[in-house]
């Protein structure tokens, strides 16, 4: 369910402009096309993705539009997100912006009242927001400043599927390609899943992951509402790597706008010797290539201020590492820093319990 609070709204400062946040009074074709159409559009910010936070449990889509006229000027869709598994209220609640807010020409004046908007609406719901850039904002950056949100450094990892097969190949580091051909010899294999039993299947293996790393993991129904609405473009799509007639890997994958986002992945800890996580990123790569794909987004490469794993993993396979930051604005900050400590310090307890 969306939050709706101030469905209609005239601005003094531009009287053309207004704010909507109710999503049933926007056009969403024009939706759509203002997403497909802006330099910095991406999968979520679009309407299918608005969809699929109202019907999954534990999330909530708060959406702010400026129109001028019939015309969309700016875009916000942000998502609170909620832990359902313990009755935590406020304690787990966080908001997260992906990809926004999309302001047409960078225009300041619309970006400061999106956010103005926002903040008004948020404050008293959420204990932070976090807004995850999925390009540069360095043109606006003084405007988010101004409105109290702080800028983090964070990195991501981007591989250009226009080269060559070849290059791609050449690019990965020896070890990476000495896994993949092993993979192979192996008998692994990679597919594109289309059937609800095998988004339960790989779901299994999701879960045994995040319940080994101690966070939490979306309902089930969360893949089953992308499945439903991210059918053409966007589309979600499932990967997965197979030996002996076992899915022992996977990829989930919205593919949009020449862009695949890997959104979640996953593999058996007792098979991770057959490779079968570095054959499925080589073989998306193949795929992406003779679908007309350009990007190939390897979804967050954390902090450059701290060691992560996962980042020199990921820079292996031969994409560019560039930092496209965050914005954070903690709205209570005491008990913000507070459930922050109890939430290290319980996930530190279960880990050392492994």
């Amino acid at each position: 369910m969306a939050i709706n609070t101030t469905i209609h709204k005239s601005l003094t400062s531009s009287p053309k402009l207004k704010v909507i946040n109710d999503a049933s009074l926007v056009n969403h074709k024009c939706w759509s096309e203002f997403v497909r159409n802006h330099p910095h559009g991406n999968v979520f910010q679009t309407p299918q993705m608005y969809a699929v936070f109202e019907e999954t449990e534990g999330f909530v889509p708060i959406l702010i539009v400026v129109m001028d006229d019939e015309s969309i000027k700016g875009i916000l869709l942000a998502v609170i997100q909620q832990e359902t598994k313990r009755n935590l209220g406020i304690f787990s609640r966080r908001a997260v912006i992906r990809g926004g807010p999309l302001i047409e020409e960078n225009d300041k004046e619309v970006l400061k009242l999106i956010l103005d908007e926002y903040n008004d609406l948020i404050k008293d719901k959420v204990l932070f927001t976090q807004i995850r850039n999925w390009s540069d904002t360095s043109f606006n950056k003084s405007v988010f400043l101004k409105c109290n949100y702080k800028y983090l450094d964070h990195l991501n990892i981007l591989l250009d599927l226009n080269q060559d097969e070849e290059e791609i190949w050449s690019n990965i580091k020896n070890s990476k390609r000495h896994s993949i051909r092993k993979a192979i010899r192996e008998g692994v294999t990679v597919k594109m899943e289309t059937t609800e039993s095998k988004l339960r299947n790989t779901y299994e293996i999701l879960l045994k992951v995040y319940n080994r790393i101690k966070l939490p993991c979306p309902n089930i129904d969360f893949f089953k509402n992308c499945k439903a609405h991210f059918q053409i473009d966007p589309r979600f799509l499932v990967f997965t790597a197979n030996w002996e007639d076992k899915t022992i890997a996977f990829r989930y994958v919205l593919a949009y706008k020449k862009v695949l986002y890997i959104t979640y992945a996953g593999g058996l800890k007792e098979y991770y010797s057959k490779n079968a996580n570095d054959l499925l990123n080589w073989e998306l790569f193949l795929w992406g290539k003779e679908n007309g794909y350009s990007v190939y987004d390897f979804a967050g490469a954390g902090s450059p201020n701290a060691d992560y794993g996962v980042r020199t993993n990921k820079l292996r396979f031969g994409g560019k590492l560039y930092n496209p930051g965050r914005y954070q604005k903690i709205h209570q900050p005491l008990l913000f820093y507070f459930v922050k400590v109890a939430f290290f310090m319980r996930r530190k307890l279960l880990l050392k319990k492994i």
